[in-house]
């Protein structure tokens, strides 16, 4: 390649970019497939908060419906077993600071887990195996909200029965 196919092709370079009109169209579908996609994905976030917050609290009320009957778990006849079950989580007390967090963290012996933030899974696990290792978890630190929830046995099996069952209506 010669210098002057050189200078050709970088002069038409800077014309594909300096080109107003080219560089607006581009832009312009650029900017409607940002705007439309990021518009989808506020609505499934807001979708997926919508349903998660309706299985909580489908997964409460069962919990409910169970420890009011006096069982812990049920064998039913679709296959799924449900067990009563308590999730425990630990947040920090309001007004406690993330260095205040640390400190306390560092001093039992825990600041292994301390990133630039401490990762939500990674601190309950660690108050987990804390509580039942020493039985305690200072209130001046921590708020502990135990929440009642469902684990559900047997939805594998379930599910794939379900969708390879033949739909009702169909049989002759």
């Amino acid at each position: 390649m010669t210098a002057k196919d050189k200078t050709t092709l970088t002069t038409e370079a800077k014309d594909l970019f300096t080109d107003a009109s080219g560089i607006e169209a581009t832009a312009a579908k650029l900017a409607e497939a940002i705007a439309v996609e990021d518009d989808a994905l506020g609505t499934l976030d807001a979708e997926l908060k919508r349903r998660k917050a309706a299985l909580d609290q489908q997964k409460t009320q069962l919990a409910d419906l169970m420890i009011s009957a006096g069982v812990d778990s049920l064998k039913l006849a679709n296959g799924l077993t449900p067990s009563v079950c308590l999730r425990r989580k630990f947040f920090k007390t309001q007004g406690i600071t993330d260095e205040q967090l640390h400190q306390w963290l560092r001093a039992e012996g825990l600041g292994s887990i301390i990133k630039e933030t401490v990762h939500f899974g990674t601190l309950q696990s660690a108050m987990k195996a804390r509580e039942e290792a020493e039985g305690d978890i200072p209130g001046e630190i921590f708020n502990v909200k135990d929440e009642r929830t469902i684990r559900l046995n047997g939805k594998s099996k379930f599910l794939v029965r379900r969708t390879t069952a033949e739909p009702a209506g169909d049989s002759q």
